[in-house]
């Protein structure tokens, strides 16, 4: 934990007419990429799709959602959230369910093999992650945390202010 009165000093080096936001935007940009290329090539070793990896991670977030829910985040209609959810059942990832409170209603959710996927899949990038920040010296990885804990705070602030709209 860091103490108030240790003051890391950090060096940074900015390109010419870029600021310390562009030149964050432009480091945390490539950083962001670069994880999200490893995290679809580990999907793709595994078989399953970025779409079916957006649905197991929502309803593993949520728990269980309708049909309907599950197009809207998707950013589809029901016809093809339908057809991607069919193919994930036939897969063993999820299961259909009528919701116990109104029939109509039929529920997705996550089966036995579909969590483990989503634990994998974590486990996988909290590894790779891991093994990254091992490689960054003690002053390193406090000087990190700050950071992120710093940004975290902020988006915190605006999603707040996003709901209260």
């Amino acid at each position: 934990m860091l103490r108030p009165d240790r003051i890391i000093r950090v060096t940074v080096t900015i390109h010419a007419g870029q600021t310390s936001a562009e030149a964050l935007l432009n480091e945390l940009g490539s950083v962001l990429a670069s994880e999200k290329s490893a995290f679809a090539a580990r999907c793709h070793e595994r078989s399953i799709s970025m779409a079916h990896v957006l649905v197991m991670f929502f309803i593993d977030r949520a728990g269980p959602m309708p049909m309907t829910r599950i197009a809207e985040l998707i950013g589809s209609g029901l016809p093809t959230a339908t057809g991607l959810v069919n193919r994930m059942v036939e897969r063993g990832l999820v299961r259909r369910e009528h919701d116990t409170h109104d029939r109509r209603v039929v529920l997705v959710s996550l089966t036995e093999a579909g969590a483990a996927e989503v634990r994998e899949l974590h486990e996988a990038r909290q590894r790779r992650m891991a093994t990254a920040i091992a490689q960054l010296s003690g002053p390193e990885q406090d000087s990190l945390l700050v950071g992120i804990r710093s940004l975290r705070s902020a988006l915190e602030r605006i999603s707040q202010g996003e709901e209260s709209r």
